[in-house]
């Protein structure tokens, strides 16, 4: 992996991003990275859900339609198991 491209690639995409939680939520992932001992697990999973939170947060926006009303008209018998 070219870490350079990677680098200006995320630099691009925070500098097209305006929204302020995403940002907000971008410098704490860094501020623990950077606060944290390297190797202990509680980083990592802390690190992890981070993460989870920053980009499930801006995963869908404000025009997405609201599903949370969606009833399934068959239930997966496998489900779970």
């Amino acid at each position: 992996m070219d870490i350079q491209a990677l680098k200006l690639e995320l630099v691009q995409q925070l500098v097209s991003t305006n929204d302020v939680t995403v940002l907000a939520k971008v410098k704490h992932l860094l501020e623990l990275l950077r606060s944290k001992a390297p190797g202990s697990k509680d980083e990592h999973e802390e690190e992890l859900i981070a993460a989870a939170n920053i980009f499930g947060q801006a995963a869908y926006g404000e025009v997405e339609p609201d599903i949370s009303g969606l009833v399934l008209k068959e239930s997966n018998p496998n489900y779970g198991k």
